[in-house]
């Protein structure tokens, strides 16, 4: 069995009885802070794309606790991430609880506050370097988030796509040290070419918009203290296209799948206007040796770590490294 799937079964089970005595099971949400919340993004968006009777929310977990969505209630289920707890991410869970829901608790540490909050607690990997094992490849948050929304179809939907995405799982660590390999000199390269670049956009669509949400707020802003914009492929020639020339670093991350055409949208102008622009193609990284039935889903699963990657190797030319804080966990605020 794929690691990380036994709790995520049990779980599930546990959660579809209890849904039953309530007359089943009407929204999951999603709520979390940072790159705790982007995790779940390619959950969410692969459960909007392929459930036919549950709504698929996601939160910011301030806006849960102070906006808290009148749908929230018994028939709810409310799966919060913390690697370890973050305050308004366990007041999120309580309430959530207080509301009726049942929650999920998904964290680094099977004693923090977070498990301990929850209704049911699974434990993901959080060691920092994880993206250069390939045997951890999806025990991380976002991957364990993709497994319980796929589990979630399969056991309140009879999701027929369940065994492709099993399959996918399987084959996913010899690709991904496959691609991570493969990237070395490029990663190189790439961090010589964009070391002093202070503003970036970063670009991506369906579920890679993930990478994009998280290079932006984690990789570029937190970890390496520089301006950048995450931008959605479909609508960057709503505004953001105008800010573009020849100057302007701009990340492009291409997914496989049915938005695959947004992405090389994007590239043809860049071509053209750009100049200073990279693109990572999943393709390229073998995601297309999975089934096109859910190869899409797991776009980011494949393009999040590489562009850590890429971007630390940018961070060592720097001589910024990735673990570099100003703020962060310095005082309360």
């Amino acid at each position: 069995m794929i690691d990380g799937m036994n709790v995520v079964i049990s779980t599930v089970e546990n959660i579809k009885k209890t849904m039953d005595e309530r007359g089943g099971l009407k929204n999951v949400t999603f709520v979390a802070c940072g790159g705790s919340f982007a995790s779940s993004y390619p959950a969410r968006y692969m459960m909007n794309a392929e459930s036919m009777t549950l709504k698929i929310m996601g939160y910011n977990s301030n806006e849960f606790v102070y906006a808290t969505p009148k749908n929230i209630g018994e028939n709810s289920l409310v799966i919060c991430t913390s690697t370890k707890a973050t305050a308004e991410t366990v007041e999120a869970l309580r309430v959530a609880k207080k509301a009726g829901a049942v929650t999920i608790g998904l964290t680094g540490y099977g004693d923090s506050l977070t498990a301990q909050t929850a209704d049911y607690a699974i434990i993901y990997h959080h060691k920092d370097e994880w993206y250069e094992d390939p045997s951890f490849i999806h025990q991380n948050s976002q991957g364990t988030s993709l497994k319980i929304g796929f589990e979630i179809l399969k056991v309140f939907e009879g999701y027929e796509g369940y065994d492709k995405a099993m399959d996918a799982f399987e084959q996913f660590p010899e690709l991904y040290g496959a691609a991570y390999e493969a990237v070395k000199q490029d990663a190189a390269k790439f961090g010589m070419t964009y070391k002093d670049d202070t503003v970036w956009n970063v670009l991506a669509s369906g579920a890679a918009w993930e990478s994009a949400y998280a290079d932006a707020f984690c990789f570029f802003q937190e970890m390496q203290t520089v301006h950048c914009v995450p931008v959605h492929s479909g609508e960057y020639f709503h505004g953001a296209f105008e800010t573009t020339d020849k100057n302007l670093a701009i990340l492009l991350l291409k997914s496989v799948g049915r938005t695959r055409y947004l992405d090389e949208r994007v590239e043809k102008f860049l071509d053209e206007f750009g100049g200073h622009h990279y693109v990572i193609d999943a393709k390229d990284l073998g995601l297309e040796k999975l089934d096109p039935e859910v190869a899409e889903y797991f776009n980011a699963l494949m393009i999040h770590p590489i562009t850590k990657q890429f971007i630390a190797a940018m961070a060592d030319v720097r001589m910024h490294p990735m673990s570099y804080r100003r703020y962060m966990w310095k005082f309360e605020y």
